[in-house]
Protein backbone atom coordinates (compact mmCIF):
# COMPACT_ATOMS: atom_id res chain seq x y z
CA UNK A 1 0.00 0.00 0.00
CA UNK A 2 3.09 2.26 0.47
CA UNK A 3 4.06 3.81 -2.58
CA UNK A 4 7.81 3.95 -2.31
CA UNK A 5 8.30 6.47 -4.75
CA UNK A 6 6.04 8.97 -3.86
CA UNK A 7 8.26 11.95 -1.63
CA UNK A 8 7.70 13.32 1.84
CA UNK A 9 4.99 16.17 1.17
CA UNK A 10 3.71 17.91 4.83
CA UNK A 11 1.91 20.78 2.09
CA UNK A 12 0.00 18.41 0.49
CA UNK A 13 -1.16 16.50 3.80
CA UNK A 14 1.42 13.24 2.67
CA UNK A 15 3.54 12.44 5.35
CA UNK A 16 6.15 9.98 4.91
CA UNK A 17 9.24 9.77 7.67
CA UNK A 18 11.63 7.14 8.84
CA UNK A 19 12.40 7.21 12.38
CA UNK A 20 16.13 5.66 13.03
CA UNK A 21 15.77 5.68 16.71
CA UNK A 22 12.52 4.41 18.34
CA UNK A 23 9.28 5.82 17.97
CA UNK A 24 6.72 6.08 20.87
CA UNK A 25 2.70 6.68 20.94
CA UNK A 26 0.76 7.90 23.37
CA UNK A 27 -1.72 5.77 25.99
CA UNK A 28 -3.31 6.59 28.64
CA UNK A 29 -2.37 5.09 32.15
CA UNK A 30 -5.40 2.35 33.19
CA UNK A 31 -4.18 2.77 36.67
CA UNK A 32 -4.88 6.74 37.14
CA UNK A 33 -8.38 7.35 36.74
CA UNK A 34 -8.42 10.68 39.32
CA UNK A 35 -6.04 12.46 37.16
CA UNK A 36 -4.80 12.07 33.53
CA UNK A 37 -1.80 10.00 32.81
CA UNK A 38 -0.33 9.23 29.35
CA UNK A 39 2.47 6.42 28.80
CA UNK A 40 4.97 6.58 25.60
CA UNK A 41 4.96 2.92 24.59
CA UNK A 42 7.24 1.92 21.76
CA UNK A 43 5.94 1.00 18.06
CA UNK A 44 7.16 -2.24 17.25
CA UNK A 45 6.69 -4.51 14.31
CA UNK A 46 4.42 -7.39 15.61
CA UNK A 47 5.83 -10.28 12.70
CA UNK A 48 9.88 -9.20 13.38
CA UNK A 49 9.83 -7.26 16.67
CA UNK A 50 11.80 -4.65 15.10
CA UNK A 51 11.75 -1.24 17.01
CA UNK A 52 14.18 1.21 14.81
CA UNK A 53 14.19 2.00 11.73
CA UNK A 54 10.51 2.26 10.85
CA UNK A 55 8.95 4.23 8.72
CA UNK A 56 5.35 5.73 9.25
CA UNK A 57 3.28 7.02 6.39
CA UNK A 58 0.02 8.81 6.34
CA UNK A 59 -2.11 10.89 3.98
CA UNK A 60 -4.48 13.15 5.37
CA UNK A 61 -8.32 13.27 4.69
CA UNK A 62 -7.11 9.83 2.83
CA UNK A 63 -6.36 7.24 5.04
CA UNK A 64 -7.82 7.27 8.71
CA UNK A 65 -4.50 4.98 10.33
CA UNK A 66 -0.87 5.42 10.18
CA UNK A 67 0.64 2.60 7.93
CA UNK A 68 4.27 1.40 8.72
CA UNK A 69 6.80 -0.27 7.24
CA UNK A 70 10.16 -2.18 9.17
CA UNK A 71 13.39 -2.30 7.41
CA UNK A 72 12.44 -6.60 6.91
CA UNK A 73 9.90 -5.33 4.29
CA UNK A 74 6.76 -5.61 6.63
CA UNK A 75 3.73 -3.36 6.13
CA UNK A 76 1.02 -2.85 9.04
CA UNK A 77 -1.48 -0.73 9.74
CA UNK A 78 -1.02 0.89 13.68
CA UNK A 79 -4.06 1.32 15.06
CA UNK A 80 -2.06 2.66 18.18
CA UNK A 81 -0.81 5.43 17.02
CA UNK A 82 -3.49 8.50 16.92
CA UNK A 83 -3.75 9.98 13.90
CA UNK A 84 -4.28 13.42 15.48
CA UNK A 85 -0.80 12.84 17.16
CA UNK A 86 0.83 12.05 14.43
CA UNK A 87 0.18 14.82 12.34
CA UNK A 88 0.38 17.52 14.68
CA UNK A 89 4.05 15.97 15.78
CA UNK A 90 4.93 16.22 11.74
CA UNK A 91 3.80 19.73 11.52
CA UNK A 92 5.62 20.52 14.45
CA UNK A 93 8.60 19.64 13.09
CA UNK A 94 8.11 20.36 9.37
CA UNK A 95 5.95 23.15 8.68
CA UNK A 96 3.69 25.63 10.92
CA UNK A 97 3.47 24.60 14.73
CA UNK A 98 0.61 24.06 16.48
CA UNK A 99 1.26 24.74 20.35
CA UNK A 100 -2.01 23.95 21.58
CA UNK A 101 -0.64 20.10 20.84
CA UNK A 102 2.72 20.83 22.06
CA UNK A 103 1.97 18.63 24.82
CA UNK A 104 2.47 15.41 23.62
CA UNK A 105 6.17 15.77 22.91
CA UNK A 106 6.42 16.46 27.06
CA UNK A 107 4.73 13.47 27.38
CA UNK A 108 7.10 11.53 24.89
CA UNK A 109 5.20 11.14 21.46
CA UNK A 110 7.51 11.03 18.62
CA UNK A 111 10.79 9.62 18.20
CA UNK A 112 13.26 9.11 21.35
CA UNK A 113 15.96 12.00 21.38
CA UNK A 114 19.65 10.61 20.56
CA UNK A 115 21.45 10.06 24.11
CA UNK A 116 23.89 12.20 25.51
CA UNK A 117 26.76 12.56 24.51
CA UNK A 118 29.71 10.34 26.67
CA UNK A 119 32.26 13.04 27.34
CA UNK A 120 34.70 10.66 28.65
CA UNK A 121 34.69 8.47 25.81
CA UNK A 122 34.20 11.52 22.93
CA UNK A 123 36.58 13.83 23.75
CA UNK A 124 39.53 11.60 23.34
CA UNK A 125 38.26 9.98 20.67
CA UNK A 126 37.75 13.41 18.77
CA UNK A 127 41.37 14.71 19.87
CA UNK A 128 42.28 11.46 18.23
CA UNK A 129 40.56 12.17 15.13
CA UNK A 130 41.76 16.13 14.86
CA UNK A 131 45.79 14.51 15.77
CA UNK A 132 45.49 12.41 12.69
CA UNK A 133 44.23 14.92 10.46
CA UNK A 134 46.67 17.37 11.51
CA UNK A 135 49.24 14.87 10.96
CA UNK A 136 48.65 13.96 8.02
CA UNK A 137 48.10 17.44 6.71
CA UNK A 138 51.55 18.09 7.91
CA UNK A 139 52.90 15.07 6.46
CA UNK A 140 51.38 16.28 2.99
CA UNK A 141 52.76 20.00 3.59
CA UNK A 142 56.13 18.16 3.82
CA UNK A 143 55.68 16.01 1.03
CA UNK A 144 54.54 18.18 -1.47
CA UNK A 145 57.15 21.05 -0.52
CA UNK A 146 59.89 18.00 -0.85
CA UNK A 147 58.44 17.19 -3.93
CA UNK A 148 58.44 20.43 -5.42
CA UNK A 149 62.06 20.78 -4.67
CA UNK A 150 63.02 17.74 -6.55
CA UNK A 151 60.71 18.24 -9.55
CA UNK A 152 62.63 22.20 -9.74
CA UNK A 153 66.32 20.46 -9.27
CA UNK A 154 65.52 17.50 -11.75
CA UNK A 155 64.04 19.94 -14.35
CA UNK A 156 67.02 22.37 -13.93
CA UNK A 157 69.81 19.57 -14.48
CA UNK A 158 67.53 18.43 -17.15
CA UNK A 159 67.77 21.75 -19.09
CA UNK A 160 71.89 21.80 -18.38
CA UNK A 161 72.02 17.98 -19.91
CA UNK A 162 70.26 19.18 -23.29
CA UNK A 163 71.24 22.35 -23.44
CA UNK A 164 74.28 21.72 -26.19
CA UNK A 165 71.09 19.80 -28.11
CA UNK A 166 69.08 22.31 -28.09
CA UNK A 167 71.80 24.62 -29.15
CA UNK A 168 72.79 22.62 -32.15
CA UNK A 169 69.04 21.83 -33.32
CA UNK A 170 68.48 25.86 -33.39
CA UNK A 171 71.93 26.36 -35.02
CA UNK A 172 70.70 23.57 -37.62
CA UNK A 173 66.98 25.16 -38.18
CA UNK A 174 68.79 28.72 -38.67
CA UNK A 175 71.06 27.07 -41.18
CA UNK A 176 68.33 25.70 -43.06
CA UNK A 177 66.16 28.77 -42.89
CA UNK A 178 69.26 30.99 -44.31
CA UNK A 179 68.97 33.24 -41.21
CA UNK A 180 72.87 34.99 -40.00
CA UNK A 181 74.09 33.77 -36.95
CA UNK A 182 74.40 36.38 -34.76
CA UNK A 183 76.40 36.01 -30.71
CA UNK A 184 73.91 35.69 -28.41
CA UNK A 185 72.86 38.59 -26.71
CA UNK A 186 73.86 38.67 -23.07
CA UNK A 187 71.72 37.60 -20.44
CA UNK A 188 69.79 40.42 -18.33
CA UNK A 189 68.84 40.23 -14.91
CA UNK A 190 65.89 40.97 -13.71
CA UNK A 191 65.59 44.41 -11.81
CA UNK A 192 68.76 45.26 -13.64
CA UNK A 193 69.25 48.05 -16.47
CA UNK A 194 71.16 47.71 -19.58
CA UNK A 195 74.64 49.26 -19.23
CA UNK A 196 74.63 52.22 -21.81
CA UNK A 197 77.21 53.47 -24.16
CA UNK A 198 80.59 54.13 -21.91
CA UNK A 199 81.07 58.16 -21.60
CA UNK A 200 85.32 59.42 -22.00
CA UNK A 201 86.29 61.09 -18.85
CA UNK A 202 86.61 65.14 -18.70
CA UNK A 203 90.38 65.07 -19.59
CA UNK A 204 90.10 63.09 -22.74
CA UNK A 205 87.60 65.80 -24.12
CA UNK A 206 89.73 68.09 -22.31
CA UNK A 207 92.88 66.67 -24.74
CA UNK A 208 90.91 66.64 -27.87
CA UNK A 209 89.75 70.16 -27.76
CA UNK A 210 93.00 71.06 -26.80
CA UNK A 211 92.56 73.06 -23.55
CA UNK A 212 94.65 73.21 -21.10
CA UNK A 213 93.45 71.59 -17.41
CA UNK A 214 92.54 74.43 -14.59
CA UNK A 215 95.12 75.31 -12.41
CA UNK A 216 94.09 75.82 -8.24
CA UNK A 217 94.49 79.10 -7.21
CA UNK A 218 95.57 80.19 -3.78
CA UNK A 219 92.99 79.35 -0.90
CA UNK A 220 93.06 82.56 0.52
CA UNK A 221 92.59 85.35 -1.67
CA UNK A 222 93.37 87.93 0.17
CA UNK A 223 97.42 87.41 0.84
CA UNK A 224 97.52 84.32 -1.80
CA UNK A 225 98.94 82.05 0.72
CA UNK A 226 101.84 84.41 1.68
CA UNK A 227 100.33 84.63 4.92
CA UNK A 228 101.52 88.51 4.97
CA UNK A 229 100.16 91.49 3.06
CA UNK A 230 102.62 93.36 1.43
CA UNK A 231 101.87 96.66 -0.14
CA UNK A 232 104.07 99.69 -0.84
CA UNK A 233 104.70 101.17 2.57
CA UNK A 234 103.00 98.30 4.17
CA UNK A 235 103.87 94.60 5.58
CA UNK A 236 101.07 92.91 8.15
CA UNK A 237 100.37 89.52 9.00
CA UNK A 238 97.04 88.26 7.26
CA UNK A 239 94.27 87.56 9.39
CA UNK A 240 91.82 85.44 7.04
CA UNK A 241 94.08 82.46 6.89
CA UNK A 242 96.53 80.45 8.72
CA UNK A 243 99.68 81.18 7.00
CA UNK A 244 101.61 78.78 4.85
CA UNK A 245 103.24 77.00 8.18
CA UNK A 246 100.08 76.25 9.52
CA UNK A 247 98.15 74.97 6.66
CA UNK A 248 101.58 72.41 6.34
CA UNK A 249 100.88 71.76 9.99
CA UNK A 250 96.93 71.07 9.29
CA UNK A 251 97.69 68.80 6.29
CA UNK A 252 99.90 66.81 8.48
CA UNK A 253 97.81 66.48 11.48
CA UNK A 254 94.72 65.29 9.38
CA UNK A 255 97.33 63.05 7.73
CA UNK A 256 98.46 61.50 11.26
CA UNK A 257 94.57 61.21 12.03
CA UNK A 258 93.59 59.49 8.68
CA UNK A 259 96.50 57.03 9.65
CA UNK A 260 95.40 56.84 13.41
CA UNK A 261 91.44 55.74 11.66
CA UNK A 262 92.60 52.94 9.52
CA UNK A 263 92.38 54.98 6.16
CA UNK A 264 89.17 56.87 7.45
CA UNK A 265 88.41 60.40 7.28
CA UNK A 266 88.00 61.37 11.04
CA UNK A 267 84.98 63.08 11.87
CA UNK A 268 84.20 66.83 12.76
CA UNK A 269 85.16 69.67 10.27
CA UNK A 270 88.57 70.59 8.88
CA UNK A 271 90.71 72.85 10.15
CA UNK A 272 91.98 75.38 8.05
CA UNK A 273 89.33 74.74 5.13
CA UNK A 274 88.69 77.48 3.69
CA UNK A 275 85.94 79.24 5.04
CA UNK A 276 86.82 78.49 8.17
CA UNK A 277 89.02 81.28 10.66
CA UNK A 278 91.63 79.80 12.31
CA UNK A 279 92.13 79.88 16.54
CA UNK A 280 93.68 83.42 17.35
CA UNK A 281 97.70 82.48 17.64
CA UNK A 282 97.92 79.32 15.43
CA UNK A 283 100.72 79.50 13.35
CA UNK A 284 101.22 83.14 14.11
CA UNK A 285 102.84 85.82 16.52
CA UNK A 286 100.70 86.95 19.34
CA UNK A 287 101.48 90.30 18.10
CA UNK A 288 100.49 90.05 14.41
CA UNK A 289 96.96 89.41 16.17
CA UNK A 290 96.48 93.09 17.34
CA UNK A 291 94.50 95.47 15.84
CA UNK A 292 96.13 98.51 17.65
CA UNK A 293 98.29 100.49 15.14
CA UNK A 294 98.40 100.04 11.68
CA UNK A 295 96.06 98.51 8.72
CA UNK A 296 94.12 95.05 8.79
CA UNK A 297 93.09 93.14 6.11
CA UNK A 298 89.46 94.67 5.84
CA UNK A 299 91.35 98.07 5.65
CA UNK A 300 93.51 96.56 2.98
Amino acid sequence: MIDPSRPHDPGAGYYRITAERRFNYLRLDPDHTVRVVWQALPVICPMCGADTGLTFVMERAAQPLVEVLCPARHEWSEHLIDPGHFTAWADMRWTTPNWDMYWILEAGFGEEPPPPIDLVEEVPKAARIMTGVLVREAKTRVRRHARRRVRKVKKKALNVAYSPVAALIRTAWAMQAGIPQEAPAPVQKKGKQAPGPKIPSVAKYRAAYGMAAPVKGPACLVCEDRGRIVAPGLDITCTECEGPAAAALAAAERKAARARAGGRAPAGPKAGSRGEKAPAGAGQPAAGNSRSGGMTCADA
